[in-house]
């Protein structure tokens, strides 16, 4: 999602074709400034394919905006002018150069600005992320939510307790404890994630005192979907934050050694707790005792919660 603002950007101006990862198509598809995405997957044969059907294509600019190495693999077999990355590959034989990478930059202006590179005209809207959704999703997902006993006429929150690193994970009873409160006026609850997380669930619920829905295992459209319908998300630093932004979806996003001024929500009705990293130097993707995340308490989310949703305390 980090790219969706430079692709924008590029199709106002340009004709832009995609190359994106099989898994992540979903998240481009219907986006109506890309003129033809090009799926792949990270082998020979996927490799082979892709540079068949490019090889009557002809760029001014190759942009890489994320990529694995094996993208250089194919460079050779693509016909273009010059091409940039952040990556830090520079080879002028491929006609390859590296913008150097600032660490203070989100990482949608580190995309913006190879955007930029490439000629587009940067707006102040394009800090922002997008998710083109038609509006059957939209309609499917209010439906499929009603199913499960969501009702309308009140106010959905989503939870999400996971994220791939545990360093990254709020303990799962202090969202429970946020689920009491929201459930006490009278907010619909439910938990964003998959079958794996259902422990963390369990122990969620019972700080709750009742069970969560649960949406479990969505595909990439009918989640971006499920989130559009919801009034606030409610998540650790992980995919859905990101998702819910570019569905223009209110998130409050929950942070401890990872830094939200690289990865953070952006948006005015986003907000951000983040509390400051205990390890000096800050653990490791290795970590499993995230003792920052612990001096997160649940009072400051429930209070932050509440007034993004517009509920007295």
């Amino acid at each position: 999602m980090f790219c969706s603002p430079a692709l924008v950007a590029m199709g106002r101006s340009f004709d832009v074709d995609v190359l994106v990862h099989q898994k992540r198509r979903p998240l481009l598809q219907e986006n109506p400034y890309i003129s033809r995405l090009y799926p792949y997957r990270n082998n020979g044969f996927s490799r082979t394919y892709v540079a068949a059907a490019l090889s009557a294509r002809r760029y001014q600019s190759l942009v890489v905006l994320h990529a694995n190495d094996d993208l250089i693999k194919l460079m050779p077999h693509l016909r273009y002018e010059r091409a940039v990355n952040i990556q830090g590959w520079q080879d002028p034989k491929l006609r390859l150069e590296a913008l150097p990478r600032n660490p203070k930059v989100h990482a949608v202006d580190e995309r913006l600005r190879l955007a930029q590179w490439a000629g587009a005209e940067i707006q102040p809207q394009d800090r922002f992320m997008h998710m083109f959704l038609r509006p059957e999703e939209g309609e499917y997902a209010e439906s499929w939510l009603r199913k499960l006993g969501m009702r309308p006429d009140r106010l959905r929150v989503g939870l999400v307790l996971g994220a791939s690193a545990q360093y990254r994970r709020w303990q799962a009873e202090r969202f429970g404890r946020v689920a009491a409160a929201l459930y006490s006026k009278g907010v619909e609850v439910i938990h964003i994630g998959d079958g794996s997380e259902r422990d963390l669930a369990r122990r969620a619920e019972e700080a709750a005192g009742r069970q969560f829905h649960k949406g479990y295992n969505l595909s990439l459209r009918l989640l971006g979907a499920v989130l559009s319908r919801l009034d606030l998300v409610i998540s650790n630093d992980t995919g859905p934050l990101h998702l819910g932004q570019a569905v223009q979806t209110p998130v409050l996003g929950l942070f401890g050694p990872t830094d939200p001024a690289k990865v953070g929500p952006r948006g005015p009705r986003d907000r951000v707790l983040k509390v400051p990293a205990t390890c000096d130097p800050c653990a490791d993707k290795g970590c499993l005792d995230p003792v920052c995340m612990e001096q997160l308490h649940e009072e400051m989310v429930i209070e932050t919660t509440l007034e993004m949703l517009g509920l007295q305390a």
